[in-house]
């Protein structure tokens, strides 16, 4: 009757490792199609869409990997995790350029309208000295209030 029992309880162990080693995969909402459509004019938002998609999936597994590797290290799965870190990293990196490069481009935008504006503001007043007429430059002297008096000189 012992060897039976025992049995029993060596089969329900074994049945509870197994039952253990199925992995339970939460159900995810559906993502867009990964053949998604890359042209020009959606590169940009391509790139930032994917990039932080790609950063966050990195830094849960970072988190999960982390949790794992503090329980039992092991050499691979420090390696595994330094590349993971590497990545996400490698990810931030091509979205901080991204983020760089827009942000210099509306500036120099901004710089070289304020130049164009800067020099148009210059040739209308180079312009205005010039489009004076002899006559008006009379008038507008004849009109000042300073009078200067010259004294005759021999």
């Amino acid at each position: 009757m012992q060897d039976n029992e025992t049995d029993f309880n060596v089969d329900d162990i074994v049945s509870q490792l197994q039952n253990s080693s199925i992995i339970n995969r939460p159900q995810r909402a559906p993502e867009e199609e990964i053949s998604e459509e890359i042209s020009k004019e959606n590169l940009e938002e391509f790139i930032i869409k994917k990039s932080a998609l790609l950063i966050n999936k990195a830094l849960h597994a970072i988190n999960n990997v982390e949790d794992y590797i503090s329980s039992a290290p092991d050499a691979k799965d420090v390696s595994a995790l330094a590349e993971l870190l590497n990545a996400a990293s490698g990810s931030i990196d091509a979205l901080n350029k991204v983020y760089t490069s827009i942000e210099k481009n509306k500036t120099s935008k901004e710089i070289k309208t304020m130049d164009i504006q800067s020099k148009e503001r210059m040739n209308t007043q180079d312009n205005m000295t010039t489009l004076l007429s002899r006559q008006e430059v009379l008038e507008a002297l004849a009109k000042r209030d300073d009078v200067i008096d010259l004294e005759d000189r021999p």
